[in-house]
């Protein structure tokens, strides 16, 4: 059977299993206190890679190169992102396959990768929208006699809250029924702001 495509599961996947500080000192990096070290990609003789906590990546200041930990790999070997996230998988040996899959673990695959697409589809869906409330309600609160005035100091905590649930846990925010409901009802309130 032919090797398949990674899914975007499976860059997420790597992505959460490996900090960026892992990667980076797997490869040679010295990272020191500051989560700086030398960097890799262009003589430096005084640390100016960043290496940022809680695995949010990485920055050259002085080169401008940077991102995850897949782009890292990808840049230090000249290989493709996915060509980058294999090497990442088999040198960790992370537990994901993608060689002599069957037919039922390509179709879960597909399945979960069309879930993944499905979610990020809501999330920016519902982040449009409720940015957009949001921008209204803001813009009604500095004017006193703004017809929506009242709404925008009752609503605008509350739709900054939900602005979070968005970011943090879309999956959740979608698996519920009625921060679904109200999200049409924001939406019909947008379309008619003005009327």
């Amino acid at each position: 059977m032919k090797n398949c495509h990674l899914c975007k599961a499976d860059y997420e996947e790597v992505k959460q299993r490996l900090s960026m500080r892992q990667v980076a000192e797997y490869y040679g990096c010295r990272v020191n206190r500051r989560g700086t070290c030398l960097c890799p990609f262009h003589t430096d003789n005084h640390p100016s890679l960043k290496i940022y906590e809680n695995d949010k990546g990485y920055y050259c200041f002085t080169c401008g190169n940077g991102g995850d930990v897949i782009k890292f790999v990808g840049r230090l070997f000249h290989l493709r992102n996915e060509e980058a996230c294999r090497k990442l998988i088999e040198d960790f040996a992370l537990p994901i396959a993608f060689k002599d899959l069957s037919y039922r673990e390509m179709r879960e695959r597909g399945r979960k990768d069309a879930k993944y697409r499905e979610l990020k589809r809501f999330k920016a869906e519902a982040y449009r929208v409720l940015k957009k409330y949001w921008m209204l309600l803001c813009d009604a609160s500095r004017d006193p006699a703004s017809p929506h005035f009242e709404e925008a100091l009752r609503e605008l905590s509350i739709i900054e809250y939900r602005l979070g649930c968005i970011r943090e846990w879309p999956e959740e925010y979608r698996a519920d029924r009625e921060a679904v409901r109200k999200l049409g009802e924001i939406e019909r309130r947008i379309a008619g702001w003005d009327e």
